[in-house]
């Protein structure tokens, strides 16, 4: 059996925006394993009641027809287990375990990725600051994200797209549609160079709570979120809680005092939750790209040097985050002593911790 139709049927078990994707995989690795284990295993500590009604409903071959879609239409179906999937979503807990992508999935791990939001609806001001903050982004290097909406997620594409760099579209509607559809030619655009991702499949019927989970996503897959103009209460400002959850440094454009559409950026930098946006100049520094397009050299010295011990539990690291039952299992070690490592391999600059008591190798 084609090893997709596992990871499709797991995406349509787990729901959309299910916070447990990070953690099923965590303990049994693929999809084909959960398969195989869910007559003889418990799921009731990681999946919902929901969840273990619908793992029961159907299996993989009955995702046979979305396969065929997807293949027919030039629709990549990027897995969890894919190398094309992006490292920074494996990091998150409410990962999707399927991706599908038009264009360039190469483009997802590029290296200086910008997620840049705002309203849909902006004024003259928040347009202009979009165009000039996206032109000087793209020239200085960055790959540029947001959702393909109208307005300021457009201008930021757009922006991408005249300076010929890459750029990325997340969509809150099926992969096999453009909202608004005044995008399709942008959106062509875009998937010359860059990529257009969704975690919903081809024929999949629209709900507007689509667009909200998608915001997580957008924040993300940047480095970073440059918030141009938003209200105080608006769906930009769920993307900032998203990217503040997943520890992304946020920027915002300071606004006019009178202007509505700027309480919301305003607001952010006021309470400390975001850095000002005065240039692209401060973003690109802030994700080792100045201004020249140049990348950042490390300081000298670089990490410290490594025992023999610790340098045995590093060998563990692959290019994926690493749960710590499994570095328990694949080292040896007890908890007191891995801990003890980690914390070394960690203060070093060897290894970054993430949430869910997972580990990456910087």
């Amino acid at each position: 059996m084609d090893e997709r139709l596992y990871w499709l049927w797991l995406a349509g078990v787990l729901g959309y925006a299910a916070p447990q994707t990070g953690s099923l995989l965590d303990v049994y690795g693929d999809a084909e394993s959960v398969w195989l284990a869910r007559s003889s295993e418990d799921f009731s500590t990681l999946l919902t009641k929901p969840q273990r009604e619908r793992m029961e409903l159907c299996g993989p071959e009955a995702y046979g027809p979305v396969l065929e879609k997807c293949d027919a239409e030039g629709i990549r179906i990027i897995t969890w287990a894919d190398g094309d999937y992006p490292l920074s979503f494996v990091q998150i807990p409410d990962a999707p375990a399927v991706l599908y992508c038009t264009g360039d999935p190469a483009a997802l791990d590029a290296r200086g990725r910008v997620s840049m939001v705002g309203s849909r609806r902006p004024s003259p001001y928040g347009v202009e600051a979009a165009r000039a903050l996206g032109e000087g982004l793209a020239e200085g290097g960055a790959t540029l994200i947001s959702g393909l909406a109208d307005g300021l997620d457009s201008e930021a594409h757009k922006a991408a797209v005249r300076k010929g760099a890459p750029t990325i579209g997340i969509l809150g509607t099926p992969i096999d549609q453009t909202y608004p559809l005044a995008n399709r030619r942008l959106r062509a655009e875009m998937e010359a160079r860059g990529a257009v991702i969704s975690e919903y499949a081809p024929g999949v019927t629209g709900n507007k709570n689509y667009f909200l989970h998608r915001n997580r996503l957008i924040a993300a897959l940047g480095d970073v979120l440059c918030v141009v103009e938003a209200r105080e209460r608006s769906g930009t400002m769920s993307t900032v809680h998203h990217a503040q959850r997943y520890g992304r440094a946020v920027f915002a454009v300071p606004g006019s005092i009178f202007s509505p559409m700027s309480a919301g950026t305003n607001g952010l930098i006021a309470a400390g939750e975001a850095a000002p946006a005065l240039n692209a100049g401060c973003i690109l520094e802030a994700i080792g790209l100045p201004a020249g397009g140049l990348s950042i050299t490390r300081p000298e010295g670089g990490p410290a040097p490594l025992g023999a011990a610790d340098a045995a539990v590093l060998e563990k690291f692959g290019a994926r985050p690493v749960a710590f039952e499994a570095l328990c299992q694949a080292t040896g070690l007890g908890v007191g002593e891995l801990l003890a490592a980690l914390t070394r391999l960690e203060l070093g600059g060897h290894i970054v911790a993430l949430a869910g008591r997972r580990y990456q190798r910087r």
